[in-house]
């Protein structure tokens, strides 16, 4: 089906320049440090999306954002500051009865964006030029999915994903899937759980951190033979402030790594991004997201991008690190 293209001037707003200079932000980069937390302004980046999610960047920096002039839309902000409708989901994978409505977003070493389609229950591939989408998954023991949440890849291409499936605390029936990429097999990772939410392989590849959103915490498993095994607790947030780090009933919602492998998860009421040492689960930092509802997050050349759904809009934080290159 024809690829749907508008294009737009987008709209490039910087709030507050950050006061780290070009040798400062080399050398937080060098050293693996990081600033100081609430210390670095977020600049706005971009508007026009209905509820801005699934911030993802390819190797030539195209930022992929969704919902842009509409839902169901995936939006592309190319390198020279033009935005487009790079796709449109119900025209590009039609689905009877339903609209399709992307979420998580992931692009993989081809450059094809892995989609997490919230309104369709479906797991999506769609062609590194867009005219084109697979349907990967879209049930498990033949029962549709409910609502596919987000994605993430670890190095080899295979793909993790939640499906929430109407859970909450009261009713934890969500549950946390692999695709694996040379077989097409589906596994069941995890189950039970009270909205899994965004998802992380760590770089060394043997975890994975799964966001349990209605408890606000988030949980660690080891990778063994594509199944995940030893469910732990990697971290509760804290439900009050403490010192610098607001606290709260604030839901983790999508997930970043960084090269130094710590996590970056955005806090969906908290308006906030807190990182998390992995080894050792302890609470690193807390930076400004930008506003409330920061539903993910994503690096690209020394910035943090966070997708803020109150404002509509994707603002970025210069901390002077890189993500981890999982593609």
């Amino acid at each position: 089906m024809t690829k749907m293209i508008r294009r737009h001037r987008l709209l490039v707003v910087v709030i507050t320049i950050s006061t780290f200079t070009t040798s400062t932000q080399r050398s937080f980069a060098a050293e693996g440090e990081l600033p100081a937390s609430h210390s670095v302004a977020p600049e706005l980046f971009a508007t026009g999306f209905e509820f801005a999610e699934g911030p993802a960047f390819d190797h030539d920096g195209n930022l992929f954002v969704v919902n842009y002039r509409g839902n169901g839309n995936i939006g592309r902000i190319a390198v020279d500051g033009t935005a487009s409708v790079w796709c449109d989901l119900d025209a590009l994978a039609p689905i009877e009865g339903q609209p399709s409505q992307a979420n998580g977003l992931k692009v993989d070493s081809e450059g094809r964006l892995v989609v997490a389609d919230a309104g369709g229950g479906r797991l999506l591939r769609i062609s590194a030029d867009g005219k084109s989408a697979q349907v990967l998954a879209d049930r498990w023991n033949g029962v549709r999915f409910n609502a596919i949440n987000d994605v993430a890849l670890d190095t080899k291409g295979n793909i993790y994903f939640s499906d929430p499936g109407g859970s909450n605390a009261e009713n934890p029936v969500g549950s946390v899937y692999r695709f694996d990429i040379t077989t097409n097999a589906l596994t069941q990772l995890a189950t039970n759980l009270a909205f899994p939410n965004g998802l992380a392989v760590t770089i060394d590849q043997q975890h994975l951190c799964v966001a349990e959103s209605s408890r606000y915490r988030i949980l660690i498993y080891d990778l063994i033979d594509g199944r995940a095994e030893n469910e732990r607790l990697l971290i509760d947030f804290p439900q009050q402030d403490e010192g610098e780090v607001r606290g709260g009933a604030f839901d983790p919602d999508g997930m970043i790594i960084d090269e130094a492998g710590r996590l970056y998860v955005a806090m969906w009421i908290g308006g906030v991004v807190n990182v998390v040492d992995i080894p050792t689960g302890k609470l690193l930092r807390q930076y400004d997201a930008g506003g409330l509802k920061a539903t993910n997050c994503h690096f690209y050349d020394g910035y943090l991008y966070t997708t803020v759904a109150a404002k509509e809009a994707v603002f970025r934080l210069k901390l002077g690190v890189n993500g981890f290159r999982y593609n």
